[in-house]
């Protein structure tokens, strides 16, 4: 596209802004001045910070609305009952968010823009490598420190039924643009639990997750709705498929029994190790809510 086609699209760019007493050639080479001011116009639109709801919610695939207790199936089927004891010892959370879609491949941070370099980006789950200084760049946090007991009690609902939302979350202001990822960091997760009338007790030290969404997760005036991050604790003990090979929680689990069981980095450390790996794993245990291909979330 010449610059010429790029002009004549100035006023699309600009919504609702007027150009007032611009002369295009007055200094210099006017195609220059031209590109120049429509890279600050896109500058401007691209560096407005708005407020944002955020929740960070646990929630099972039970259809119920006791989110303590789930039943899940390896090799034979097991009853999960999650205490009121357990916790959850969050040290932070916070968002990256990478400009909109760019327009025409013309540059939208202010250290792109200072470089006179256009670069093209993906719209969303790559952080752009910028200074810290520049909005996107920056990481915008939403999870205050807290112990949060109780991480199973039934405050909200979802599409799949009952659901909890955790407290301490919080607007922030963010840039325009869409999420890049979120991630989230604990002080400590300690889970007490029943399974099949069996005591155990899960102790995971500090750990932290960056997610990525799969779709594109909007932050703009008007959202529709807050931007969520999904905990999934019965997932969190479900089999699943690592290079082919299945990895069975409960079943490992229930080998130990009669209990009670104490699972930690000291203690029954090969079952330690799946709950690590669960906690990493892609969309298992956190996640952002999927969407439907070609819609935003």
């Amino acid at each position: 596209m010449n610059i010429h086609s790029i002009t004549n699209r100035i006023s699309i760019l600009a919504g609702s802004m007027i150009l007032v007493g611009c002369t295009f050639g007055s200094v210099g080479n006017s195609e220059e001045e031209k590109l120049v001011i429509l890279q600050n116009l896109i500058f401007f639109n691209n560096n407005q910070t708005i407020a944002i709801g955020t929740n960070l919610r646990s929630y099972d695939d039970q259809a119920d609305t006791n989110l303590s207790q789930f039943n899940l199936t390896s090799i034979s089927g097991f009853n999960i009952s999650i205490q009121p004891s357990s916790y959850i010892h969050w040290e932070t959370g916070s968002y990256r968010i990478n400009p909109p879609n760019q327009i025409l491949g013309v540059s939208t941070t202010g250290s792109e823009r200072s470089n006179g370099v256009s670069k093209t980006h993906t719209p969303y789950t790559v952080p752009l490598d910028l200074p810290a200084d520049d909005l996107y760049g920056k990481s915008y946090p939403f999870l205050a420190t807290a112990v949060v007991t109780n991480i199973t009690q039934f405050n909200s609902t979802m599409e799949t039924g009952a659901s909890f939302l955790f407290p301490n979350t919080r607007v922030t202001n963010m840039p325009i643009g869409v999420i890049a990822n979120a991630t989230v960091s604990w002080e400590e997760i300690l889970i007490r639990m029943t399974v099949n009338g069996e005591d155990v007790t899960i102790l995971l030290p500090q750990g932290s997750k960056v997610i990525t969404p799969k779709c594109k997760i909007p932050v703009k005036n008007g959202r529709d709705g807050n931007i969520e991050v999904l905990i999934s604790f019965f997932s969190l003990f479900k089999d699943r498929s690592v290079s082919g090979s299945p990895v069975r929680f409960l079943n490992s689990l229930s080998a130990l029994f009669p209990g009670p069981v104490v699972i930690s980095k000291v203690s029954n450390v090969n079952l330690y190790n799946i709950l690590q790996q669960n906690l990493q794993a892609e969309d298992i245990t956190f996640s952002f809510p999927g969407c439907f291909p070609g819609v935003e979330r």
